[in-house]
């Protein structure tokens, strides 16, 4: 399928060619955030942009003449290890116009902030902290405020991922067992499921909806294990409308050659429910957030923050507000 824009309106998709601008935190421990924008590349035409916050050693004020001076080595220091990493891992024509932008904010999560709106960002992407196990992720502290702050969907990249190149070849949605995120707001809408599906659709993968829970259900089929798996597949079901419904208005004849499938995950904790579902290289996991303000921005509670640690393959978490 030939390259199509995704922007965030999920309603609108106009074949003009718009590339998904994609912001990388920098963090010179690792590559993983630049290899997802990379895999992203490989699916959707992208524009990348390298940021972060410059660090001063100096402990006496500088005059402004030598502030200058510094600030313009650290940033031509800066150019020179950002374009070295992504002459490894991103085509040349996805490099934004300023592909490093260095900023002279102490505090790198504003900077960061600041960095995406200039840029017109449509998403955030972070990597894993440096020592944490091959195929998880484990969130730094701006990770972690991101996590609960970012206006923009955030992208995460688990340690070590090995990804496909053949790019995103399959969506999967999570539905996090009874946090508020999973539950449809009044409309019956789920937060992040019409993100997922919009680039099932025009990726044209297949889209898995997944009921995650960190418990093993009893075998013997009690009366709650009965009220949990039909509240469960009620839940399911209502979400594979929706999805339906999203692929139906970007493509009327979606409902024939839409691929979706749901089911239900569970284990003795995050960790063996996640690791109890086959995943591939091509995989895309997606999330939804919890409701915040009247701001639309990613919040996620400590039951997806516990899930997100196991995931195995890249991860988008879709911003939500209270309205």
């Amino acid at each position: 399928m030939g390259h199509r824009s995704f922007t965030t309106d999920l309603a609108e998709l106009p074949d003009n060619g718009r590339a998904l601008r994609v912001v990388v935190g920098w963090d010179k421990t690792n590559t993983e955030a630049v290899e997802f924008a990379a895999w992203l590349g490989r699916s959707l035409p992208v524009k990348v942009q390298v940021v972060s916050a410059v660090e001063n050693s100096w402990s006496k004020p500088l005059s402004e003449k030598k502030y200058r001076k510094w600030f313009k080595e650290r940033t031509s220091e800066f150019e020179n290890q950002v374009k070295k990493v992504l002459k490894a891992h991103v085509p040349r024509q996805q490099w934004a116009k300023h592909t490093a932008h260095l900023t002279e904010r102490a505090d790198a999560i504003n900077s960061l902030y600041v960095s995406a709106e200039e840029f017109t960002a449509d998403m955030i992407v972070l990597g894993s902290r440096a020592k944490t196990a091959k195929s998880r992720f484990r969130a730094s502290s701006m990770a972690d405020e991101l996590m609960h702050s970012s206006p923009v969907p955030l992208g995460l990249a688990p340690k070590g991922v090995n990804l496909s190149r053949k790019g995103i070849t399959r969506v999967t949605y999570a539905l996090v067992e009874s946090s508020e995120s999973a539950m449809p707001k009044p409309e019956g809408r789920f937060s992040g499921l019409p993100y997922a599906a919009t680039m099932a659709c025009v990726l044209g993968v297949p889209l898995r909806i997944i009921a995650f829970s960190p418990r093993e259900q009893a075998i013997e089929f009690t009366d709650e294990a009965a009220e949990w798996n039909e509240s469960t597949l009620g839940l399911l079901d209502r979400a594979r409308d929706q999805a339906f419904g999203v692929a139906t208005a970007i493509n009327p004849d979606a409902a024939d050659t839409f691929d979706v499938h749901s089911f239900v995950a569970s284990g003795k904790g995050w960790k063996r429910s996640i690791d109890s579902v086959k995943w591939k290289k091509g995989d895309l996991l997606c999330i939804g957030s919890q409701p915040s303000d009247q701001f639309k921005r990613v919040f996620v509670g400590s039951r997806e923050g516990e899930f997100i640690r196991f995931a195995p393959v890249p991860v988008i978490i879709y911003p939500r507000g209270t309205l």
